[in-house]
């Protein structure tokens, strides 16, 4: 008797061929700042770019920016890119930290200093 012929090895087949059809169809859902995120101060420093794809967060010598998401997430990946003012930017300290709500707040923080 043959591993084909095997009742147990064709439902698992029948199971798995079916998983593979239906992950082919089932595309990753892409963020978008619009539909997902609220600025929530900056007074014009932040804006939503690309259709809602890219979000731009900016500071200048009165303060910065920030967004919140209107979702909870238990995991994720976020990429940024943090740049610096031109010129001399001594004693600038460029910070994206992250938040959560509520009395049991969990930050976490990097920050970059220009020396």
């Amino acid at each position: 008797m043959g591993v084909f012929s095997n009742p147990k090895f064709a439902a698992n087949s029948v199971l798995l061929s079916a998983f593979v059809v239906l992950a082919c169809f089932a595309a990753p859902s892409a963020g978008n700042f619009y539909r997902d995120a609220e600025i929530t101060w900056g007074d014009g420093r932040a804006k939503i770019l690309e259709g809602g794809r890219g979000l731009s967060l900016s500071l200048d010598q009165q303060s910065g920016s920030g967004f919140q998401s209107k979702n909870e997430y238990l995991y994720g990946r976020f990429d940024l890119q943090l740049k610096l003012v031109p010129g001399n930017s001594a004693g600038t300290v460029t910070t994206f930290f992250l938040a959560s709500q509520g009395k049991d707040m969990t930050k976490s923080t990097l920050s970059f200093w220009a020396m």
